[in-house]
């Protein structure tokens, strides 16, 4: 009976925490594209990424590794990731407010969490500070899976950086291809 009691009380606080985290979403989160996604830019190996340490060509992938011996710290914020990966960076579309999309195929090998992929931006003079939207996570998968990561972007006096991004918060491997940054009008 307790059992039966403990279960229906779990279930119904983990609906309202889907219900809250959905709105959140909604609220602060991107809104929809009114028009199909158009490619601005499409990856590849010989493009060269910002961060450089721990990143192999393996094929047509990047392999992006948790760990760089250059980099570690000693002092880290428990809230920051064990590494940030920057794979690029792009000039703000000539447009006055959009839906940004990245598109790419990827797997995570030999992790504990889900490792991040996020799009956001920087804007010039803000150094340090990177808004970015909710990030997709990579599961570890034996196959190359097909993610999307999306963010908002309205056109401020100031210009801005796109920005690809990698967030690990445990050991792990990360292959990535495909990539492609598209955008599309706001409905």
């Amino acid at each position: 009976m307790f059992d039966d009691l403990f279960n229906n009380l779990k279930g119904f606080i983990d609906s309202k925490i889907q219900e809250v985290g959905n709105d959140l979403q909604k609220r602060f989160g991107v809104p929809e594209p009114a028009e199909p996604f158009v490619l601005i830019r499409q990856f590849t190996p010989a493009d060269s990424t910002v961060t450089k340490g721990c990143i192999a060509i393996v094929g047509e992938s990047w392999q992006i590794e948790a760990y760089d011996d250059n980099n570690q710290s000693f002092f880290t914020n428990s809230a920051d990731p064990l590494r940030n990966v920057i794979l690029f960076e792009v000039a703000e579309p000539d447009v006055q407010e959009c839906v940004l999309a990245c598109q790419f195929n990827a797997k995570a090998l030999n992790t504990e969490k889900p490792i991040k992929v996020s799009l956001g931006w920087r804007r010039t003079g803000q150094w340090g500070t990177m808004r970015e939207f909710w990030p997709t996570e990579v599961l570890v998968t034996e196959d190359f899976q097909a993610y999307e990561a999306r963010a908002y972007l309205k056109k401020e006096a100031d210009a801005a950086t796109i920005q690809i991004s990698v967030q690990f918060e445990s050991s792990g491997i990360l292959l990535i291809r495909d990539i492609e940054l598209l955008q599309a009008p706001v409905k």
